[in-house]
Formats: C-alpha cells, sequence, structure tokens
C-alpha cells in the first residue's frame, strides 16, 4: 500500500484526535428501545491494527442490539426497520475462526487441568467438516452445522451468511476449512505437539495475506496518527538541539495559523492522509470565496507544503516516499505592486517621526527613528539592551543578536552603524541614561502596541498605510542608493545574498568601512539631502 495515499478505514472505524473508534448509527425509529442513544460508541485506542481487529466484534454486538430494538419496534407497531449488514469477507472469517479456536484451546490449558483429558473431538463431527471442506453438504446441512459458529462471531445475519444467499457455500467452506484445522491442532495439542501449522492451501493464503497486511500497517503505524501540532512541536526540538534554524514566533504563529485554517476546511488533521486533491479543493475554496488575495493564498499552500516536507524528514522519508504531494499543486498567479505602496512617502515618514518626539512611551519615541535609519525590523530593535549599544572607535552601532529568545529573519546577528539622525537626535545620550537591560521593557507583544499606537494615533482613518516594518524599511533601502556598496547594503538591512558575502563585517575594521557607508545616507526628516547654511543657502553651495 502506498503510504502517500488515503487509506481507507472499514466502515464504522474511525480516527478522531490521535485515537480509533467505532461508531455504528441509531435510526431514529429505533432510540426509544436503545436508551435514547443516537449511536453505539467503542473506542479502540491508537493502534490501527489492534482496532481493526477489534472493530468487528463491537460492530457485531451493535448490530445484534440494533436487531433486538428492531424486533422490539415491529412487535410494537407492526412496522418493519431494515438493520443492513456488511457482507462478510470469507477469508477474514476464516482466519478469525481458527485463531479464536486456537485461543480458546490455550486459554482452557492454562486455566483448567479436566479440559485435556476430554479426548478427541466426536468423529461425526469431523467427518461431516470433511465433507463440508469438500462441498458435498447441502445448504442445509452447512446451515445445521455452522449456524452456532455464525452467531458465535456475530455475523449470522451478514447478507452472504444465510442459506438462502448465492454466495453462502463459500462462506459455509470457508469456515468448514477453519473449524476442521482447529480440531486438527487441537488434537495434535493434546498428543504433546505444539507445532503443529495450517496445511489447507486456502487457510495458509488467508493467514498470509493478513499478515502481510499487518506488516504494511506496523510499517506505516508509527508516522499515521500525526497531526501538524506534533510535526511543529517537533521541529522545535529538534531546533532546539542544534538540528536545523529555529523559526521565530512571529513564523510559528504564521504556520499555525495556515494549519488550522487546512485542517478546518479538511476536517481531518492527519498529515500522512493529504493528497493532490486535498490541496486542489482548498486553493479553489479560498480562491472562489474572494476573501483573500492571490498571494495570501499562495503563502498559506506554501506553509503547509513547508509542514509536509518537515514531516516527510522526520519519518525519513517513509511517509511520502514518492515526494511532495503538492508538487503538481498550481498556486496562484501573483501579479508585483508598485513597491511604492510598501513604502512610506517623505510626507508620512516625516510626520511620522516629528509624532514620535512628542511620544512619552520609549518605545514610541525611538524605535520610529531607529528603524527609520537602519532599515531593521521591529521585532529585531523591542528586544535591544542597553549593552547592545555600543562605540567602536568615535563610531556607534546597535548590535542586533541572535540567540536567548532573539532572531532576525536571516538567523544571523549583525552590529548597525547608528545613523547621524540618531545621534543628533539626542538617542545616545539616552541611552546612556538608562539602568543595564532591556532599552524597551514592553513584552513579547510590544510590536503589537506599536501598531495599535501607528493606527490610532499616528495616522487615524488612515487605511492606506504601509506597516512600519515595510513602510521604514524600504524607505531606507532606497536611501541607500546614495552610493553606499551593495555589500554594505545587504549587511546593513539584515539581508542574505546567499553567499559566503552574508558574512560581510564580521570584524572591527568592516565595521569601520560599514559605518563610512552609513554617513552617505541622508537623513530623511531633513527637507533637502543637503545640510543648509545658516543664511538658507547650500553649505556646500
Amino acid at each position: 500500500m502506498s503510504k502517500n495515499k488515503t487509506r481507507k478505514l472499514p466502515q464504522y472505524l474511525h480516527f478522531i484526535d490521535g485515537r480509533y473508534c467505532v461508531r455504528v448509527p441509531i435510526k431514529p425509529e429505533l432510540r426509544p428501545y436503545l436508551s435514547g442513544k443516537h449511536q453505539f460508541y467503542q473506542a479502540l485506542g491508537g493502534d490501527l491494527r489492534t482496532a481493526k481487529e477489534n472493530s468487528h466484534y463491537h460492530v457485531a454486538v451493535f448490530k445484534e442490539e440494533l436487531r433486538k430494538a428492531a424486533r422490539a419496534y415491529a412487535l410494537d407497531t407492526g412496522k418493519q426497520v431494515s438493520v443492513v449488514s456488511d457482507p462478510v469477507d470469507p477469508a477474514k472469517l476464516m482466519v478469525r475462526q481458527y485463531r479464536s479456536m486456537i485461543e480458546y484451546d490455550e486459554n482452557m490449558r492454562n486455566t483448567d487441568h479436566r479440559y485435556s483429558r476430554h479426548g478427541y473431538p466426536d468423529e461425526q463431527v469431523v467427518a461431516r467438516l470433511r465433507d463440508g471442506v469438500i462441498g458435498r453438504l447441502s445448504d442445509r446441512e452447512y446451515h445445521e452445522l455452522l449456524s452456532a459458529s455464525l452467531q458465535a462471531l456475530h455475523v449470522a445475519d451478514a447478507p452472504n451468511a444465510r442459506p438462502d444467499a448465492p454466495d453462502f457455500r463459500t462462506v459455509a467452506r470457508a469456515l468448514s476449512i477453519a473449524q476442521l484445522e482447529g480440531l486438527s491442532r487441537i488434537a495434535e495439542r493434546d498428543d504433546g505437539d505444539f507445532t503443529g501449522q495450517p496445511e489447507h492451501p486456502a487457510l495458509v493464503e488467508a493467514i498470509e495475506q493478513e499478515e502481510a497486511e499487518r506488516a504494511t500497517e506496523r510499517e506505516i503505524q508509527p508516522f499515521d496518527h500525526w497531526t501538524f501540532d506534533m510535526v511543529i512541536d517537533e521541529q522545535e526540538r529538534r531546533a532546539a538541539l542544534g538540528l536545523g534554524r529555529p523559526k521565530s514566533k512571529s513564523t510559528l504563529e504564521k504556520y499555525r495559523v495556515a494549519q488550522y485554517d487546512f485542517e478546518h476546511f479538511r476536517r481531518n488533521k492527519k498529515v500522512a492522509t493529504i493528497t493532490l486533491a486535498d490541496g486542489k479543493a482548498w486553493r479553489d475554496h479560498m480562491l472562489e470565496a474572494g476573501k483573500l488575495s492571490r498571494k495570501t493564498v499562495k503563502d498559506k499552500i506554501t506553509v503547509i507544503r513547508t509542514l509536509m516536507g518537515w514531516a516527510n524528514m522526520q519519518s525519513e522519508k517513509l511517509m511520502f516516499p514518492l515526494g511532495d504531494p503538492w508538487a503538481a499543486l498550481e498556486l496562484p498567479h501573483v501579479e508585483k505592486g508598485d513597491g511604492a505602496d510598501r513604502t512610506y512617502s517623505l510626507k508620512d515618514a516625516r510626520h511620522f517621526l516629528e509624532f514620535a518626539r512628542t511620544a512619552t512611551r520609549a518605545s514610541n519615541r525611538w524605535i520610529p527613528w531607529i528603524i527609520a535609519h537602519t532599515g531593521a525590523r521591529v521585532n529585531e530593535i523591542t528586544p535591544l539592551e542597553k549593552a547592545d549599544v555600543l562605540e567602536i572607535e568615535g563610531h556607534w552601532f546597535l548590535h542586533i543578536r541572535v540567540g536567548e529568545g532573539r532572531d532576525t529573519k536571516t538567523h544571523k546577528g549583525r552590529k548597525v552603524p547608528v545613523h547621524r539622525a540618531l545621534i543628533n537626535e539626542g538617542f545616545i545620550e539616552w541611552v546612556k541614561q538608562q539602568p543595564e537591560g532591556k532599552l524597551f521593557p514592553g513584552g513579547e507583544n510590544e510590536d503589537q502596541r506599536i501598531r495599535e499606537w501607528i493606527h490610532e494615533k499616528v495616522f487615524p482613518n488612515r487605511t492606506d498605510m504601509p506597516p512600519p516594518n515595510h513602510g521604514f524599511r524600504h524607505l531606507f533601502e532606497d536611501a541607500l542608493f546614495a552610493g553606499v556598496s551593495h555589500k554594505a547594503a545587504l549587511y546593513i538591512t539584515g539581508r542574505s545574498s546567499g553567499s559566503s558575502a552574508d558574512d560581510y563585517g564580521g570584524s572591527d575594521l568592516r565595521l569601520l568601512e560599514i559605518a563610512e557607508q552609513m554617513d552617505k545616507v541622508r537623513n530623511i526628516i531633513e527637507p533637502q539631502a543637503e545640510e543648509k547654511s545658516p543664511t538658507g543657502d547650500s553649505a556646500n553651495k
């Protein structure tokens, strides 16, 4: 059985929240006869093989209760209610009967010393079973011989276990084979031989088939019940051990939102059963609903593919041996918008920074100025400590660290030169006056508080504003075009080029060179790029 295909469970067997159970619905007419229940329910644990084995018995018992209720209903009302039974598989029934006889024999020998003294089975019964194996008995004779066994196995009402059924004889012969083989083993054991094995080819083949199915299930079972929650937790555990890069809290939150949306749509949490059809259906559902942009739809699909990739690696590529089930899933086409839509205009940027001067909360006062003149992300600045503001030969730097709960998008730290506008604004003097520890002690939700402050105070009633992360970051990157080298620009803004150049800026000497590059970047709050003289003329004119 291919592990990347949905494996159909037997009827009435369900997988819910990592556990298997049997659920048999009860028709409304019969509920008054069954304590008002709407369904029969039996928990079967988390092992699929055991659940399958036990489900047959419980389903049969539940259906027997349904038949009793149906008979009582018929006596009271004169009306008939059908209780549909499923056909029995002759091969599986044969194995069940044989195994039950061997288990019963073993149990009796272990519990009652008188059991083995009863002698051999009735020769007349053995002779009739041999005739049954050959097919020499009539349907009536088969039924007389085997009806008690069919009742004991709870399959007497199965469509093909009734004497008038076209394939009744197939079931009867299978049961005859199982009973004759079982009696043969019991007789051998009475003589002290416990090595006997099934001999009839049909029973041997049925047992081999069952064992092959069990082997497949055992191979799949370790990850058959995996959910995305389990996959994410395992990925975080591995990352904590140094196996792969850890994901930031915000990234994991984004992953879990996409995970919830997909699981809610699919109504199934099992990762191993995800198919290409699931991906297509979810994609089309999101696009047709029209509530999400194409980019958001694409991003959500990408997240689920990432999580499936994690699951496949954690299962040593056994969960999806053929690779990504969604490799052939066509993604929505996303048109790239104008970069200006994600960037503050100079007018808005200046208003923002001037408004920040009036803020009393430290994070509102200084973080807008820092991200405006470093291109850093808000969540890279909120954890800054006083010790992270350092001086090297007259140049000030912000040490954006990685580790101890702090991270960056590239998972690499960097030391960013403090722009002269920040120094002139009094940022360094303010830092010197602060106690040791965090400069902005607002906790994990500080970036959210800043966003709320921007929407409510800085730009009230404005719905066209980009997030501060993008608004100032893109504006600062545009300012880097003023002669700043490409390597320095990548380092300052914390972007990855995918090459060894990403380590640029490691030594103090290189940091001083980067500081000189930062001197070329204009102060965006000034109306003009050049400094003005007291007379209003350009100082460099």
